[in-house]
């Protein structure tokens, strides 16, 4: 396809259809690969694109060069780029430039940035103004703000899994000068004690309620205009002593339609940075402020910030994660379920710890004895050690299947994230998962000891405790409020 393509270009057959297709097979890199073999048999023809009469060839061909990368054309796309009066191409020139070490370029790039900015703006230059930005802050990062809010009275949403809300509300509420309340799939909370409340570990997203009412409107630019009128910027700028501009970016929730949801941002974003007095630059790379409107159907919207310069620590340790790791938070919340179970001369084991966050989570919650994690996979326990060495833990991460592991004393505690479905190409393997979990468990789980399940299959995990009649429940408390995972808490019932 690629080489038909190429063909028809040379030939002057639809030029610019044929480079609009063919830019949108290069996106993917095992085409990208194909598509470079033949523009270095053509690499004049390609570059002499950039010439052509057709402006929409010229975008298409400074898309191409910037995925080939080449570092001998960036002074070729740059120098067409000064070159360039199509306005609405300049964008993309820089764009491309992106994708090169264009440092050297900086002082010429920074130069055209105050031009453009003295200028009027029109619709071409703003997205060039912006490219500009995008390029110098990649080079030269800009400065951050330092949050400096703690001890001012602020009311916040503590986003929480559904069904544990009042759980966390509990935690908050042993805070002094501090109330709130809860609401479904969060805590809307009222504290002079910031700093004791973002140290709480479970839950999820932590937001400033900086306008607690119903906005009427679910329309961007009406939004903008009375959330700028009760006062964004100056609620923003008492939170920080810095003066400069806040970079941000519209998060949109509570709507799965894509085409909703982008419109929203992008009316909202281009309000707010024209009519900000330049406070707000919209920046989804470096943002600062994070403006997240929930919407609430036909009623409007609620909006609330997130700021990043109020970095969150709780879970610094985590420097790696797989797609099947536990969320922290709810590793925090496993804990706090657990609680009543500790001892601190507990011997604990997770025999199936992936990365480590369920076990770092108990680490921290409260003192034991001796700690134990093992995974087959070597790469997960190699994560698993470098997490917990973050986390300034001594833990006995050891790469063994659970089904050979040997020990020369029981454990008081396991404790095990359980394998899902989907990590395996068939259910027997999950089933061989939970199969081993008790089987070996009733051999490695000292009397009284206490065996803690987070599992996503209730009815393997039920049919499983059915042929294991050597565990007392204790309890089973669901851990998503639609019913699709459980924390089993038991206890071994074997003198």
């Amino acid at each position: 396809m690629i080489k038909k393509l190429c063909a028809d270009i040379y030939s002057g057959n639809n030029v610019r259809e044929n480079m609009i297709r063919l830019n949108q097979f290069v996106r993917e890199e095992s085409v990208l690969d194909e598509f470079l073999d033949e523009y270095y048999e053509h690499e004049d023809y390609f570059i002499g694109l950039l010439e052509h009469e057709d402006a929409k060839v010229r975008k298409n061909a400074v898309k191409l060069l910037g995925r080939v990368g080449d570092p001998t054309l960036l002074d070729v796309l740059f120098q067409h780029y000064q070159a360039e009066e199509t306005q609405f191409l300049k964008s993309d020139y820089l764009a491309a430039l992106g994708e090169f070490e264009y440092k050297v370029y900086l002082p010429e790039l920074k130069e055209r940035w105050k031009t453009l900015g003295a200028q009027e703006r029109t619709k071409h230059s703003a997205e060039e103004i912006k490219q500009l930005q995008k390029l110098i802050w990649k080079a030269e990062p800009p400065k951050q703000h330092t949050f400096c809010g703690e001890s001012m009275e602020n009311r916040l949403l503590l986003i929480v899994p559904r069904g544990h809300e009042e759980t966390v509300l509990k935690q908050v509420e042993r805070i002094p000068q501090t109330q709130g309340r809860v609401m479904p799939g969060g805590c809307l909370v009222t504290t002079r004690n910031l700093k004791n409340v973002r140290d709480i570990r479970t839950y999820q997203a932590l937001l400033f309620d900086f306008y607690p009412t119903l906005i009427p409107s679910s329309d961007g630019k009406a939004i903008g205009k009375q959330i700028l009128q009760k006062g964004l910027i100056s609620y923003i700028r008492e939170r920080h002593p810095e003066k400069h501009p806040f970079l941000f970016r519209v998060d949109v929730r509570g709507t799965k339609d894509v085409a909703i949801k982008n419109q929203l941002a992008k009316d909202l974003s281009i309000y707010l940075e024209a009519n900000s007095d330049g406070m707000l630059i919209n920046e989804s790379s470096f943002y600062e402020v994070e403006i997240r409107v929930i919407l609430a159907g036909t009623k409007g919207s609620r909006v609330f910030l997130k700021l990043t310069s109020m970095p969150d620590k709780r879970f610094s340790y985590r420097k790696y994660a797989a797609s099947t790791s536990m969320q922290p938070s709810k590793a925090a919340l496993i804990m706090h379920y657990m609680k009543p179970y500790f001892r601190p001369t507990a011997n604990i084991l997770d025999s199936f710890c992936g990365t480590g966050t369920l076990l770092i989570e108990r680490a921290l919650a409260a003192p034991y004895k001796s700690i134990y994690g093992l995974d087959i996979s070597e790469q997960a326990i190699q994560a698993a050690w470098e997490n917990s060495r973050r986390a300034g833990l001594d833990i006995h991460l050891i790469h063994r299947n659970f089904n050979d592991f040997r020990h020369e004393y029981k454990f008081d505690e396991i404790l095990t994230d359980m394998p899902r479905t989907a990590n395996f190409r068939g259910k027997d393997s999950t089933e061989y998962c939970y199969e081993l979990l008790f089987t070996r468990g009733r051999e490695l789980l000292a009397s009284q000891g206490i065996m803690a399940v987070y599992s996503e299959d209730g009815r393997l995990m039920e049919r499983k405790l059915t042929e294991n009649p050597w565990l007392k429940r204790i309890c089973r408390i669901p851990m998503a409020k639609d019913g699709t995972s459980w924390l089993y808490i038991l206890q071994n019932k074997d003198k």
